[in-house]
């Protein structure tokens, strides 16, 4: 057999030259279908530019109680840190089963709402010099394009001319991170993380074909019931790695059309945030569940 000794593997994606190394955070918020009469919303009355208004009702309070919970929470986890912040798809609700189950109908109108709860996360969060926050695309029905305008808003990192990623690579302290907004299933029961290792495995296996690095954290979102699952391999001799699995919750309740389609799944609602130490150690995602009935 020869053994070509000047192999190198081809990149999956391509490192940029990273600054010095530092704590940081990778805080994801995904499905906040903002303009949703089941989702997170504003404080005080929104009015709309047609004399229609909206007062959250008191499940929309809950949520909020939780939205101010969670923000708390990465204020302190936070403290010497840097934060990825990433909207991983599905900002704006849209109208999408024209159930009339929203504030205005009109995508720019959510698209605002969307960017005021954004900005004030950010308040909330202590958002510092160095912070940066991404924008990955939903599903098309929902969004439309205007998860790129509410990127250029709030001053997103931008994909080449858009400021929303198609697929968001992120190298941290010498681990690639992918965020898709669509994935795996997180599976029922005895069931529970079996798809995400299946889709985990399936990418560690074609990247091993491709001769490609493997991403070492996948993060998708979509179905609004989170999990985390790791799949160990071997990476060369006895040396085995972890790829890491998280699927996000949702920041909107089931809604007439999720109650057809799953009457008995409990509503999941929070935020997710996983450590990656300047030492390149991946910690295990925290998740911030609210509590319901």
């Amino acid at each position: 057999m020869i053994v070509d000794t000047d192999y190198q593997p081809l990149p999956f994606y391509l490192a940029p030259e990273s600054p010095q190394n530092k704590d940081t955070l990778h805080v994801v918020m995904s499905d906040m279908h903002s303009g949703s009469n089941y989702a997170l919303f504003i404080k005080g009355t929104w009015e709309g530019t047609k004399g229609n208004n909206h007062t959250a009702t008191s499940k929309q309070v809950k949520i909020r109680n939780h939205f101010e919970i969670f923000a708390e929470e990465l204020k302190q986890a936070r403290q010497g840190k840097q934060v990825k912040l990433i909207h991983n798809g599905d900002a704006i609700d849209g109208d999408h089963h024209n159930s009339g189950d929203v504030c205005t109908t009109n995508p720019l109108e959510q698209a605002r709402i969307h960017v005021d709860l954004m900005e004030e996360f950010k308040q909330r969060i202590d958002w510092q010099a160095g912070d940066l926050l991404y924008y990955t695309r939903g599903t098309q029905t929902h969004v439309n394009e205007f998860e790129n305008w509410i990127g250029e808003q709030v001053n997103a990192v931008p994909d080449g001319d858009f400021y929303v990623h198609d697929l968001l690579k992120l190298w941290t302290n010498g681990n690639l991170s992918l965020f898709a907004h669509h994935g795996p299933s997180r599976g029922d029961g005895a069931n529970e993380g079996n798809s995400m290792r299946n889709f985990l495995r399936n990418v560690q296996q074609e990247a091993v074909k491709d001769n490609r690095i493997i991403p070492d954290v996948l993060w998708t979102s979509h179905v609004h019931y989170p999990t985390y699952s790791p799949y160990g391999y071997r990476a060369n001799g006895m040396n085995f790695k972890n790829m890491h699995g998280i699927i996000t919750p949702a920041w909107q309740l089931k809604t007439s059309f999720g109650w057809q389609v799953a009457a008995l799944k409990q509503e999941k609602i929070g935020g997710v945030y996983q450590e990656i130490k300047a030492d390149g150690t991946i910690c295990i995602p925290k998740f911030s569940i609210m509590e319901t009935e």
